[in-house]
């Protein structure tokens, strides 16, 4: 143990800045006021993600039919979540210690199966849903629920993530209650990790793109959706009543009403569900645990490092690693979990760095559909200048794995002779393949964009629709 005490809200993860990275960063003495939501993994275009949600289900769904068929303590085996300490989020001020509430959180989940027939017969379709049909649940539960089937991919991510970032991890840290979706158990194991430097306890990273401050599938909203004309009513009824019930009571009065109604119900949840699932584009990840004060300071020193570097192989690596650290100030979580030196099966063809488009926003929607860019493509070059071998290259990378949409970073705009290059290879291409170039100058004028509060995404769209009207 160290004998160092940590300052409240440090992050354990020095030196990595949270603008630069794809995931959550830790801190010490506080959990971060947010927590994963199911519904972001249901929505993602990213098939690790969804399939991710769809394994969810089906564990959890499991536990239903236990409860449906008498198993009651086979569901209480299953549905036993405690809080995952690992992760540093959550909705108290009281530290990552929890509040030991597997047991509690088990027994009201089995409660609200039981008394609701309807929900036994008709399963779940967002585990959500849960904090509709019982007042002990709410959105922290939610999250512990996501959080322990996740534990196995936060593993990988986390590993993934340290190896990209130089993050120290340490051998056979040990970590218990892992969920086996093959055989629908829970085991202990020792992994390689990143341990809090202050405890030794196991950190696990998670994706900034599936936390919110709420879940999009929630109580309150639900309340507001489905019983408005009770809300006005009570309202009313209120203006006559006492003024010295308290409204936390109320609103606990109010919730035991609504979860009972709902269990019986369920026609109920699923006009709700269907109407979340509609606007399912407006469901966006929260970042307001990211201090957006630092964000002059930040843009300041991307610049500054990306300046110091010289052109040449020997500061190339770093160049690879300063673009993709920009690259995730200025696009995250539209574009997610971009990874460094990608390479094929058969390691014929290595990518500088892939990202997949994740996005929600019309522009990038747009190029996942015209192009299929479900991935998108930043090849970077530390160079003065490109050459063509170097633009017909990037363009046998583009095509079905791909998409037909790819960038190179290099140090300055392409010469005229090139760009004349970029153009035949649109022209020359069916289905059509786009080259787009971003040189120094362009990063620091979205780095601009972005400290001003503005989207870089409307500078690329501004780069996109210059080289489709020039190619024209």
């Amino acid at each position: 143990m160290s004998d160092v005490t940590p300052n409240p809200n440090t992050p354990l993860l020095p030196g990595i800045s949270q603008f630069e990275v794809d995931f959550v960063i830790p801190r010490t003495g506080m959990d971060l006021p947010v927590g994963i939501d199911p519904f972001l993994l249901f929505k993602s275009r990213d098939i690790v993600l969804s399939n991710l949600h769809n394994l969810i289900l089906r564990a959890f769904n499991r536990g239903v039919e236990f409860v449906r068929t008498g198993r009651t303590n086979e569901a209480q085996k299953l549905f036993d979540f405690p809080e995952v300490a690992e992760i540093g989020l959550g909705y108290t001020k009281r530290g990552k210690r929890g509040s030991g509430v597997r047991t509690y959180l088990s027994q009201l989940i089995i409660e609200a199966l039981v008394d609701s027939p309807a929900l036994q017969e008709r399963g779940v379709k967002h585990i959500e849903e849960m904090q509709l049909v019982s007042v002990g649940i709410g959105p922290d539960r939610i999250s512990d629920v996501a959080a322990n089937f996740l534990k196995q991919y936060l593993i990988e991510y986390t590993q993934k993530q340290c190896s990209l970032w130089n993050i120290p991890i340490v051998s056979g840290v040990p970590l218990s209650h892992v969920f086996d979706f093959d055989t629908f158990t829970w085991y202990d194991n020792y992994f390689d990790l990143p341990v809090n430097p202050f405890d030794h306890s196991p950190i696990l990273l998670v994706p900034r793109r599936i936390v919110r401050t709420l879940p999009w599938i929630n109580y309150e909203d639900f309340f507001r959706m489905e019983f408005s004309n009770y809300l006005r009513a009570k309202r009313v009824k209120g203006r006559l009543a006492t003024k010295s019930a308290p409204s936390s009571q109320i609103k606990k009065v109010d919730k035991e009403k609504i979860a009972s109604l709902t269990r019986t119900q369920i026609e109920r949840i699923d006009r709700y569900i269907s109407v979340k699932e509609g606007t399912r584009e407006e469901a966006q990840p929260s970042s307001n645990y990211i201090d957006a004060s630092k964000i002059f300071t930040e843009v300041s020193e991307l610049k500054g490092r990306l300046d110091e570097l010289k052109p040449g192989r020997e500061d190339a690596g770093k160049y690879q690693r300063i673009v993709l650290e920009i690259l995730n100030f200025l696009f995250n979580p539209e574009l997610i979990d971009g990874e460094l030196e990608v390479e094929t099966v058969e390691g014929t063809e290595r990518r500088d760095i892939i990202f997949t488009n994740d996005s929600d926003q019309s522009f990038w929607s747009y190029l996942r559909a015209e192009h299929s860019s479900v991935f998108i493509m930043f090849e970077v070059k530390n160079t003065e200048a490109v050459n063509n071998i170097y633009l017909n290259q990037v363009a046998t990378y583009l095509g079905d794995r791909l998409g037909r949409l790819g960038f190179i970073v290099t140090r300055n705009a392409l010469e005229e002779a090139q760009e004349r290059k970029a153009f035949s290879i649109y022209n020359d291409s069916i289905p059509r393949k786009i080259i787009l170039t971003l040189s120094d100058t362009d990063l620091f004028y979205m780095l601009d964009m972005k400290c001003r509060g503005n989207d870089p995404m409307r500078y690329i769209q501004k780069l996109y629709r210059t080289f489709r009207t020039k190619a024209q």
